[in-house]
């Protein structure tokens, strides 16, 4: 099927609030973006807004983001995202190809994804990753299961066009929710038995937006790991190097984009390292807060820091934040520690995103 002709409308970063073509232009990105979730999900739990997206422009300098708004025969019909680390080194770039529901079965999806391909080499990147909504298959039904072995998803549309075009499934992350006021009758219990296991040898903490200063060398480390710890399966990945200044760049974009951090940590006494945290974002009230990282460091595992840093953290939130109601959470199928402390808060399954890839190396021989 050959695809209308389509027009590419690259985002830029506002120059300022009154950069009326520019906001005008990411309004309609938002629009396009939040018609393929909400048809999705069914609800805005996954939708994005203008700030979010202006923020991710304007603060760039440890991740590229290109974003274009799509076009077709006079309508919005998708939006298309190349991301790739900046680190020299880098050699991953994720896609992202979306269409609208009433604009799909036309090849449109394709040709923005053959688009992406084609801008990601010329960038540099020698692996191609997508990272896409599916079905939980129900029982009985087509379903496909990733190299990992951990998890299916069903043999959908997207699916199917991923094959055709040689990308291989490599990992499942499970996409949870939680109920936050039937999670509140048991944290308090969470946390003791969590305290209990970890003993005299760790301390939490906890604090809502910027991290302390004294704290930043040490969120730096944590995040760093997060790019060599956590299950990748056979996904490729570039190693991210974090200081205190990345950590507070990070946290101005959340701030810019009306995101409020509550973080978590647990400290080891004996050392003054943290060596486990969590952060939760919370958008405008109404929408559901988003589980962000979790980790906990290789060497003081076993002492339920997890499961500590979670209902610490959910602790906060009922303080602070008596109101929200939702939090969705994305964890790698074969992740069993963080899901056995997910499922014993009370987390349920809701969906799945699949880890795609594709070697342009491989490709290539």
């Amino acid at each position: 099927m050959t695809a209308p002709e389509l027009e590419w409308l690259p985002l830029a970063a506002p120059a300022d609030d009154l950069d009326e073509p520019a906001l005008s232009l990411i309004a309609r990105y938002v629009a396009t973006a939040n018609r393929v979730t909400q048809h999705f999900w069914g609800d805005d739990r996954s939708d994005t807004t203008v700030d979010e997206i202006v923020a991710s422009l304007r603060n760039d300098e440890d991740e590229l983001a290109i974003r274009w708004l799509v076009r077709a025969e006079g309508d919005d019909v998708g939006r298309g995202i190349i991301g790739m680390s900046r680190e020299q080194s880098a050699s991953v770039a994720y896609l992202s190809a979306w269409v609208v529901p009433e604009a799909r079965g036309r090849g449109i999806g394709r040709a923005i994804a053959q688009r992406l391909e084609a801008e990601a080499t010329v960038l540099g990147a020698t692996a191609l990753q997508a990272w896409v909504d599916h079905r939980v298959p129900p029982a009985g039904a087509a379903s496909l299961t990733p190299h990992s072995g951990h998890g299916a998803i069903a043999a959908d549309a997207p699916a199917a066009l991923l094959a055709s075009m040689g990308y291989e499934l490599e990992q499942i992350e499970r996409v949870s929710e939680l109920d936050v006021a039937a999670a509140r009758a048991l944290l308090e219990a969470h946390r003791a038995d969590a305290l209990a296991h970890a003993g005299a040898a760790y301390e939490s903490r906890t604090w809502q937006g910027a991290t302390p200063p004294e704290l930043l060398d040490a969120m730096a480390l944590l995040h760093e790991r997060m790019s060599t710890d956590v299950p990748r399966a056979a996904l490729e990945d570039d190693i991210e190097h974090w200081d205190a200044a990345r950590v507070q760049r990070v946290e101005r974009e959340w701030a810019e984009a009306g995101l409020t951090p509550l973080q978590a940590i647990a400290v080891h006494r004996a050392s003054g390292d943290a060596v486990a945290f969590t952060i939760l974002l919370l958008p405008a009230p109404g929408r559901p807060a988003f589980q962000e990282d979790t980790l906990v460091h290789a060497e003081h595992r076993g002492h339920r820091l997890g499961m500590l840093v979670k209902a610490e953290n959910l602790l906060q939130l009922g303080r602070l934040h008596p109101d929200r109601a939702r939090i969705i959470t994305w964890n790698a199928e074969e992740n069993r520690p963080m899901l056995r402390v997910n499922e014993a808060l009370g987390f349920v399954p809701v969906g799945a995103e699949g880890g795609w890839q594709r070697s342009l190396e491989r490709s290539a021989g």
